[in-house]
């Protein structure tokens, strides 16, 4: 009996291997296409970027569509792979979503790579047409989304909010179900309305700029120190600012008008009778004038 207990024991382990081994053997095989499709799906439903990422390629455009794919407003549903057809090396799915209550397609291809599926080409990537009234880039949730050359953004498939950039001086949105095909989105960007205040610390450096120590009167910050009625030869110039410029916007034409400085400039130099002496000038009515622009997440004054 003992020894029948042992070879029962001893079977139930060759049992116990012979499985394991085949487990091994079915994991360790690639993937095929059609469950890397499924897996995709379900991390487009899901909204799981993490899921996502070892799905596609390698590359910068790779972070750019997760980035703004985490900022989605909502996710497809429903999604079911209705077809698969093979061309060349390639793999290409189709499958039947829902998107903010509307059946729609979407169409990616995949290839194996180092033993792995992955997307290939740009089928998954949905291009949407950007126009905005102002700047050069959007905002999807975190992510900062510059506009390319032809005025579009590539996202994966999701219900995206596009906010017109820099949010923090523009107001102004547009939402879009991508899923094919090429959406637009036209976004009507306004100022918000404390723009200038909000943009008054950036004047005030370059003001503080205009007012470091010099030999000369600073170029581009409309300053007119009449030294030369003073002095022959100018040799240091010192400018203390009592009150920074005011600054306003004009939203029709994107110029600004900064008024109502008060600075104060010291001149020390050689008079005309040979003798180093300081002058002292001032002026309530600084004013500094020029244009505005909008780049990725700033906005840019140039003084005339």
């Amino acid at each position: 009996m003992k020894r029948g207990a042992v070879i029962a024991v001893a079977a139930a382990g060759a049992a116990v291997l012979i499985g394991a081994g085949a487990a091994w053997w079915a994991f360790s095989r690639p993937a095929s296409a059609q469950d890397a499709a499924e897996s995709y799906l379900q991390a487009l439903e899901s909204g799981d970027a993490g899921a996502l990422a070892p799905l596609l390629p390698d590359g910068q455009q790779t972070q750019a569509l997760l980035a703004s794919f985490v900022g989605a407003d909502a996710y497809v549903e429903d999604a079911a792979l209705t077809g698969t057809t093979v061309d060349g090396d390639r793999t290409v799915a189709e499958a039947s979503v829902q998107l903010d209550g509307t059946a729609s397609t979407i169409q990616f291809a995949l290839s194996t790579e180092a033993g792995r599926w992955q997307l290939a080409g740009d089928d998954h990537v949905v291009t949407i047409d950007v126009a905005t009234t102002l700047g050069d880039a959007v905002q999807i949730g975190d992510a900062l989304v510059p506009l390319a050359p032809d005025g579009v953004v590539h996202v994966l498939p999701a219900l995206y909010t596009l906010h017109a950039a820099p949010v923090d001086f523009l107001d102004g949105a547009a939402t879009v179900a991508a899923t094919h095909g090429q959406p637009s989105a036209a976004i009507e960007a306004a100022l918000v309305p404390d723009a200038a205040a909000r943009a008054q610390p950036q004047l005030d450096a370059y003001a503080d700029a205009c007012a470091a120590p010099a030999t000369a009167v600073p170029q581009r910050c409309a300053l007119e120190v009449p030294w030369p009625a003073d002095l022959a030869e100018l040799a240091s110039l010192r400018l203390r600012i009592e009150a920074y410029p005011r600054l306003s916007i004009d939203p029709a034409t994107l110029t600004f008008t900064a008024v109502d400085g008060t600075i104060v400039a010291t001149a020390t130099g050689t008079t005309r009778a040979s003798t180093e002496e300081s002058f002292t000038y001032r002026t309530d009515a600084w004013t500094l004038r020029g244009a505005v622009a909008f780049h990725g997440d700033e906005m840019v004054l140039t003084v005339f």
